[in-house]
């Protein structure tokens, strides 16, 4: 089988590796995640007006959670969070150098950029990535999973991508009556991020 047709068989993968799989009313795929994540990056890089590279932002958004092919695990914001980093940094960095050396070097390289999130191009596609999981999970009519976890759970990812702010202050809005109208608490640490000098 040649190369080409090796990546396009691959990439199929992504429909494989379920997110959220102990929650049967939020499941889905990567490749679903992912295309948001790429339709949120373009829809606000436009409306924003950034002084970014467009075309880095895209293939950071679209290789971002590429190491989640063939992961025979369940993928959850909140259950990552509780793992030993080490050895989910450890899993996800194997599978992408299998990828990148089998195909090609700089989808290692794209990826690592995301990880690391220097660039200010990373830091905007990991805070659009953290404001797909919020909005996702806003979307369902259903009870919100781990709900005082996801509260707050795109805050310093939008902190170190300010321009943001104002599109997650109407988050947050939504969240809010989303939460109110399921009879949770809105805490004020919640809100936190918008109060100047009061520290999250």
């Amino acid at each position: 089988m040649n190369k080409t047709m090796e990546f396009f068989l691959k990439i199929n993968d992504l429909q494989n590796t379920k997110r959220y799989g102990k929650y049967p009313a939020y499941t889905e795929s990567t490749s679903e995640h992912t295309f948001k994540v790429i339709l949120i990056v373009d829809y606000l890089f436009r409306e924003l007006k950034l002084d970014l590279n467009y075309g880095k932002c895209i293939k950071i958004a679209i290789y971002h959670d590429f190491s989640e092919i063939d992961l025979d695990i369940d993928i959850d914001a909140y259950e990552s969070s509780k793992m030993e980093s080490n050895a989910k940094k450890h899993m996800e960095s194997k599978k992408i150098s299998e990828i990148s050396k089998k195909f090609y070097s700089d989808i290692e390289d794209i990826f690592r950029e995301y990880e690391e999130k220097e660039s200010e191009e990373s830091k905007f596609v990991n805070a659009c990535d953290k404001l797909e999981a919020c909005i996702y999970v806003l979307s369902k009519n259903k009870e919100i999973m781990n709900y005082e976890f996801f509260a707050t759970y795109s805050d310093n990812t939008i902190l170190k991508f300010p321009k943001l702010l104002p599109i997650y202050k109407e988050v947050k809005t939504l969240m809010r009556k989303r939460y109110q109208e399921l009879g949770y608490d809105w805490k004020s640490e919640y809100d936190k991020i918008f109060n100047k000098g009061e520290k999250l």
